[in-house]
C-alpha cells in the first residue's frame, strides 16, 4: 500500500488555510474583542477543530497505507507514528493534547473556555506547523 500524496497535500493545505485565517483574525481583533464575540469564538473553535481533524486524517492515512496498521483511534495512530519515528515523544504529547481539545469541542465532554480557545489560537498554532514539517520530512525520506 502506498500513501496518497494528493490526499495528504489537500489535508495539509486545509490546515495551512485554517492557520492563516486564524492569524488574520488575530491581526484584526484584539483579545477582548474576540472573547466578547461568541460568533468569533465559535469560528475559532471550528477552525481549530477541523484543522485537528485534518491532522487525524493524515495520521490515519499514513498509519494504514504506509505502516499497514489501522488505528482504532487517533491516539493509537499517533502511537504508530511515534513507534516508527515519524514524530518524537514531545510531539506525541502535544498532538495528543490537540486531539483531546478536538474531542472536548466535538463531543462536549467538558466546556472549553473562551480563554483556552484564544490561548490556542494565539500561542499554539506553531504545533500545526510542526506536525506538517514532521509529516513532510517523513514522506521525503520514504
Amino acid at each position: 500500500m502506498t500513501v496518497d500524496m494528493d490526499r495528504i497535500a489537500v489535508k495539509i493545505s486545509y490546515i495551512k488555510e485554517q492557520i492563516s485565517s486564524i492569524r488574520e483574525l488575530l491581526k484584526e481583533k484584539n483579545k477582548d474583542e474576540i472573547l466578547a464575540d461568541t460568533w468569533l469564538l465559535k469560528g475559532l473553535k471550528y477552525s481549530l477543530q477541523t484543522a485537528v481533524e485534518a491532522m487525524i486524517d493524515i495520521i490515519y492515512h499514513i498509519s494504514a497505507k504506509h505502516f499497514n496498521k489501522a488505528a482504532e483511534d487517533a491516539r493509537e495512530g499517533l502511537s504508530i507514528l511515534l513507534e516508527h519515528s515519524v514524530i518524537d515523544e514531545n510531539s506525541y504529547t502535544i498532538y495528543s493534547s490537540m486531539i483531546g481539545f478536538r474531542n472536548r469541542v466535538v463531543h462536549g465532554y467538558q466546556q472549553v473556555t473562551p480563554e483556552r480557545v484564544y490561548e490556542i489560537a494565539s500561542k499554539e498554532l506553531v504545533d500545526f506547523e510542526r506536525f506538517i514539517e514532521q509529516i513532510l520530512k517523513f514522506l521525503r525520506r520514504e
